[in-house]
């Protein structure tokens, strides 16, 4: 007999990183396998106490699975530790367990199935965020605040303003993770190495018992497109991390001494604190978790980088570099998922200094154009000439340092008249033209700063958080149900023709 030499690669083609990332998903592997050997029995390829056999050896190796009693032999790989499993308890009748599947929409639909099921739960854990943003938006209507453009005080707004915007994003951010969550609701299994199979599968069958809304028709497709699933999901919470970035930036300036707008509570930073406070400055209360939920957002677009590098140029059919996605996939999950939770906590925890942000907005001169809209408005004349008087006034002011309250209706009027314009100004217009609140209330328009355009903007929101948590939870309850009915079959099965 011809001596077999030892594989020396095989520690780097089946690594321990891939090995950990496996044990996590073998559940999934177990199920995908449980609905594949149900369609064989229904397609009368397998019998029913043959199947009643296989399915109860899966029901135990998956108790195995849940005490941490199972074990990936890493000269084997998952799939074919599983398929030893089931030999080991059940002996030649798990040879039947194969038929029809290879290895390739095996590992497809086990990292579907895990990926769905992480998908659901970070979506769900995302609910409290979007209801917390519309409880600040909600309660700060009235709390006025400057707006920014290129970093420079611009326009005044409120807070709930500010809130509803980020929500708003992040509703946007769930509806991209959700396009791919529907766009990828398709079964893979039963599309064999890549070219289908001459037995008489009911792929359909298994869609159902799996929870997906229908069958991932071609089979190279189905299985040339290992990576794009995470590569989409990555994409998705990419999106959800950049908001959640730009949202950490606003606050980490509005959190410092010199904005002064909000503070961190003590449950996300503390003064003193071996984390979070100075080894050597006392008086620091360091906002490191807004630091890394920024930090969150080129990281995980960097991995989905990776997987669109890792699949750029891959031929038809199946290739070994496409498994090299599931460490970045879990990697943006499981960092994306942190970020939730501590966005979460600083939101819940936010400390509003509402005096300080009406102070800002009395004293930087973002109130300049409400006072051109205004006197354009009043005398009829087109924007762009007052906006051009209003301007030198201001940059008069400015440079004198005198405050936008200072400046008097004879000034403008001066000024007015340089640029051959005649107005009828007072300071008690000047005066209302420039109250912030009063400011805010013109904006009445859709999606405007007023009480009554908040509150339909509100409204909205609502609604469309709403729609979301109906969304996740039905996707939650499709996926769970379509396990709880394949259990159901699965226990039948045992009962009757169990032994």
């Amino acid at each position: 007999m011809k001596n077999i030499k030892n594989l020396e690669t095989g520690s780097f083609i089946v690594s321990q990183a891939q090995l950990s990332l496996d044990l996590k998903m073998v559940s999934f592997d177990i199920q995908g396998t449980t609905a594949h050997v149900l369609m064989l029995n229904k397609q009368k390829i397998i019998d029913d106490k043959k199947t009643a056999s296989i399915v109860k050896a899966l029901k135990e190796i998956n108790q195995e699975v849940d005490q941490g009693k199972f074990i990936i032999n890493p000269e084997k790989g998952a799939q074919l530790t599983l398929e030893a499993k089931i030999i080991e308890k059940i002996g030649d009748i798990a040879y039947s367990v194969h038929t029809g599947r290879s290895r390739n929409d095996q590992i497809m639909v086990t990292e579907m199935l895990y990926m769905k099921n992480e998908i659901i739960e970070l979506m769900k854990s995302f609910i409290p965020i979007l209801a917390e943003l519309f409880k600040l938006a909600k309660n700060n209507v009235k709390t006025i605040m400057p707006g920014y453009t290129h970093m420079q005080p611009a326009k005044p707004t409120n807070f709930g303003q500010w809130s509803l915007a980020y929500l708003s994003g992040f509703l946007k951010s769930i509806k991209t993770i959700e396009h791919y969550f529907d766009l990828y609701d398709i079964n893979p299994l039963g599309a064999c190495e890549s070219y289908g199979t001459s037995w008489s599968l009911d792929r359909e069958y298994t869609a159902k018992l799996l929870g997906f809304s229908k069958v991932w028709e071609i089979p190279q497709d189905a299985i040339s497109s290992r990576g794009f699933v995470q590569l989409g999901y990555l994409n998705g919470l990419g999106e959800i991390c950049l908001v959640a970035s730009k949202m950490a930036q606003d606050l980490l300036l509005f959190n410092t001494f010199e904005y002064g707008m909000i503070g961190l509570g003590d449950e996300v930073a503390q003064r003193m604190h071996p984390i979070t406070g100075s080894s050597i400055m006392a008086q620091k209360k360091n906002p490191d978790v807004l630091e890394l939920i920024r930090s969150t957002a080129p990281q995980i677009i960097g991995f989905a980088n990776i997987v669109a590098n890792i699949l750029d140029s891959l031929p038809m059919g199946y290739n070994r570099d496409s498994r090299e996605v599931k460490e970045y996939i879990d990697l943006g999950l499981t960092k994306t998922k942190t970020m939730i939770k501590a966005l979460e906590k600083v939101l819940t925890t936010i400390k509003i200094n509402k005096a300080k942000m009406l102070s800002q907005v009395e004293k930087n001169y973002s109130l300049t154009t409400d006072l051109a809209d205004c006197i354009s408005q009043k005398s009829g004349i087109g924007y762009r000439l007052i906006y051009k008087i209003i301007g030198q006034v201001v940059d008069e002011a400015i440079n004198k340092g005198k405050l936008l309250e200072q400046i008097s209706a004879d000034e403008i009027k001066s000024i007015a008249l340089i640029n051959n314009v005649k107005l009828e100004l007072t300071d008690e217009e000047i005066k209302k033209a420039i109250d912030p609140q009063l400011v805010i209330e013109k904006r009445n328009h859709l999606g405007g700063s007023s009480t009554s355009s908040m509150k339909q903007s509100l409204k909205n929101a609502q609604n469309a958080i709403k729609d979301v948590v109906q969304s996740v939870n039905k996707k939650s309850l499709v996926f769970s149900g379509a396990k709880k009915k394949t259990d159901l079959i699965v226990n039948n099965l045992i009962q009757k023709y169990g032994t």
